[in-house]
């Protein structure tokens, strides 16, 4: 586990880089070369594909080649003057910055596609760039920008313009839990869940479940947050949601923990710690073997307590040069 800078981490650094520049370039790059309706239908179907490919890496958090897909459909839309897919490539750009923290590029990538969904006139593609604009507001603690966006796409929703967006739901759950108004969050969250088990969206259900289960765990009623985190465990895996399953794993080792469950806990932490570790997300890591630390020893491991906490302070202290790098 000892390591200084992940390969993997520093190729992502230099795609980020460089990534909105080749966005730029591709606003003004288009082939101006007219193509049959058969050849534009292909040339959708590629951008189509990359995109696909993109959100199975995003899934995997494997954010680098999340990116190149993401900017691959982005280029075969412009190649095509295909505005809203071109407003599609950017809202699903900007998840994967707002994902890795760069949060300025991800809001670039917002706006953009909120810019060409409105002259595309496509209704779907604004209203999820007002939503994620809004979630990321809300990751940055801006409340009152989050509720201004997340207002904007519900009067769309209001108005007919566009459907029920579980994902705004859930947002404003996420914002209403965050202000501690726990009976507007729920409300929100269980609106969230019932369309998305209706259309079963697996991802989205599992990260309702998740939000439903940190609710009920605030309320001490861990009975029934072990339930729903299990239920958040249960379709994140049928998803194959990689960093869902970390999270659902951490969850449920956290309600273990707070029920003096220790063994459980200590399992489940252990089961997300290897989730984590496959997936190479350094944070998350080091939460779990803080965590580890302390149920190991709740549970007699010393040597094992010991070790955790090792190699804690060891990823630690390989983290810090990157991170005055990175200043």
């Amino acid at each position: 586990m000892t390591r200084s800078k992940s390969p993997r981490r520093t190729l992502l650094a230099a795609a980020l880089t460089v990534a909105l520049t080749a966005c730029t370039v591709a606003l003004v790059a288009c082939s101006s070369a007219p193509k049959t309706p058969d050849a534009e239908m292909a040339v959708k179907n590629q951008a189509s594909e990359y995109t696909t490919f993109g959100n199975s890496y995003f899934a995997q958090a494997n954010y680098e080649m999340a990116l190149r897909f993401f900017e691959l459909a982005l280029q075969e839309n412009h190649s095509i003057d295909n505005l809203p897919g071109i407003a599609k490539s950017h809202n699903s750009i900007g998840k994967v910055y707002a994902a890795v923290g760069q949060h300025a590029a991800a809001a670039d990538n917002y706006r953009l596609a909120g810019s060409f969904a409105e002259i595309a006139d496509d209704k779907e593609q604004l209203a999820l760039a007002l939503i994620n604009r809004g979630e990321l507001a809300l990751l940055v603690g801006d409340d009152a920008a989050a509720r201004a966006r997340f207002d904007e796409a519900q009067q769309m929703v209001d108005d007919e313009e566009v459907s029920e967006s579980p994902i705004l739901f859930h947002n404003l759950g996420t914002m209403y839990a965050r202000q501690g108004d726990l009976s507007q969050a729920r409300q929100n969250l269980e609106r969230a869940r019932a369309i998305n088990e209706a259309d079963g969206n697996w991802t989205e259900l599992a990260s309702n479940y998740y939000m439903l289960s940190s609710l009920a765990s605030r309320e001490n009623n861990y009975d029934e947050a072990f339930r729903l985190a299990t239920l958040a465990l249960e379709y994140d895996k049928r998803a194959e949601n990689s960093p869902g399953i970390g999270a659902d794993l951490a969850a449920l080792g956290r309600i273990s923990e707070r029920r003096e469950l220790f063994e459980d806990a200590y399992q489940y932490y252990l089961r997300a710690l290897r989730v984590y570790l496959t997936l190479d997300l350094v944070p998350q890591t080091i939460t779990m073997l803080e965590r580890l630390t302390r149920v190991a020893e709740e549970t007699g491991r010393e040597s094992e307590a010991v070790e955790f906490a090792a190699q804690r302070e060891r990823i630690m202290e390989a983290m810090a040069p990157e991170a005055e790098d990175e200043s």
